[in-house]
């Protein structure tokens, strides 16, 4: 028990795709921060768009990583028994975010300007701090504690969660604003096809979308 699978092979695997996401994460909320201290953003189509693509996303990769990761380390943490305090505190953390998520939801279903406003300022502090845990003390720990076929199932259940047609959201999503050397790197790990489709189509219709753009009653 709390031994890793083939703990004599030090394994390192490419975590490039998920540190792409986690900077997305971050840099939507650092828009939503921003829409928070605007006038009329509550009512604009752009920002109710960003945040829901950046609710579907984050809800994606929350359930990806439960089923696909923190489920399958939990028992293999040395020394923590079945229930490592670091998979705990990830839990307690995510569980914060829950009611902030609903209360952005009802201010921008009923139009509450300083309710909206109120969770731009909080929403940024809680999910950063949720996502610096994760990468400071858990993320390391998957080298040491998955096998290949567990971090590949990973890739699996995202991609299970957005579908297919999800791809082309998310993909843009994901580069919108990211550095070249991390858009290079994550492109490189995609087919031809799929590299095609966001140069030619994917990224064009992103940009037509305007997500987090404040136009009020638009």
């Amino acid at each position: 028990m709390g031994a890793s699978p083939e703990k004599s092979t030090r394994r390192q695997f490419d975590l490039t795709m998920l540190h792409a996401m986690y900077g997305a994460f971050r840099r939507d909320m650092a828009r939503l921060e921003a829409a928070g201290g605007v006038d009329g953003a509550v009512g604009s189509r752009g920002v109710r768009n960003g945040w829901e693509t950046f609710r579907l996303h984050w809800l994606a990769q929350r359930a990806a990583e439960e089923r696909a990761l923190w489920t399958v380390m939990r028992g293999r943490v040395p020394g923590a028994g079945p229930r490592p305090p670091l998979v705990d505190a990830m839990e307690f953390l995510g569980l914060r975010l829950v009611p902030l998520f609903d209360t952005v939801d009802t201010a921008l279903e009923r139009g509450d300007g300083h309710v909206f406003a109120w969770c731009a300022r909080e929403l940024p502090e809680a999910v950063a701090t949720l996502l610096d845990y994760t990468e400071a003390k858990a993320l390391p720990l998957v080298h040491e504690l998955l096998t290949p076929y567990e971090w590949g199932t990973f890739e699996v259940e995202f991609r299970r969660e957005i579908g297919f047609r999800g791809l082309r959201d998310f993909l843009p999503w994901l580069l919108d604003g990211a550095s070249e050397d991390t858009s290079r790197a994550v492109l490189a790990m995609l087919p031809p096809p799929v590299r095609f489709a966001y140069r030619t189509r994917w990224l064009r219709r992103h940009e037509r979308r305007d997500l987090w753009t404040v136009r009020p009653g638009r």
